[in-house]
């Protein structure tokens, strides 16, 4: 896995970049950003976080509406990763993986984080369906 720090630093140097070039942010630089800022903060803590928060809000501000687009994007995606991962008619079936299930599910996590860091607001629409998916899933993880 990557550094956490140096991923989030290419995605704000890339975000400063495309906004020279007049390019659009992405949800592929999204999910680099958002993902290296909630390991930083699982990892280091949160007050580790927030001045790497500060200086990606800082760099994402200019893009506007184009960079919430694309968050909201990545967003609803990771969202829908979740939700269709836990569909019941899967989770019953020998061989699911519930370690790729996990993993997604952190990476979900990273990305609330983030968004939380970066008071960007998550629709309750979405925060919803996450729950709902975690409830379906938590039997599973706790019979093991």
């Amino acid at each position: 896995m990557n550094d956490p720090r140096e991923d989030l630093k290419s995605g704000i140097a890339e975000l400063k970049r495309r906004l020279k070039s007049k390019e659009i942010p992405d949800r592929q630089l999204v999910r680099l950003t958002f993902l290296a800022l909630g390991r930083v903060s699982a990892n280091e803590g949160e007050g580790a976080a927030k001045p790497l928060a500060k200086g990606l809000s800082e760099a994402a501000e200019p893009h506007g509406e184009r960079w919430d687009e694309a968050v909201e994007s990545e967003m609803t995606l990771a969202v829908s990763e979740h939700v269709h991962g836990v569909d019941p008619k899967y989770l019953d079936m020998p061989g699911y993986d519930f370690a790729y299930t996990i993993a997604a599910r952190e990476r979900l996590e990273q990305r609330l984080v983030a968004a939380e860091l970066l008071k960007w607001k998550v629709t309750e629409h979405l925060l919803d369906q996450v729950a709902d998916a975690d409830a379906r899933l938590l039997p599973y993880i706790e019979k093991g």
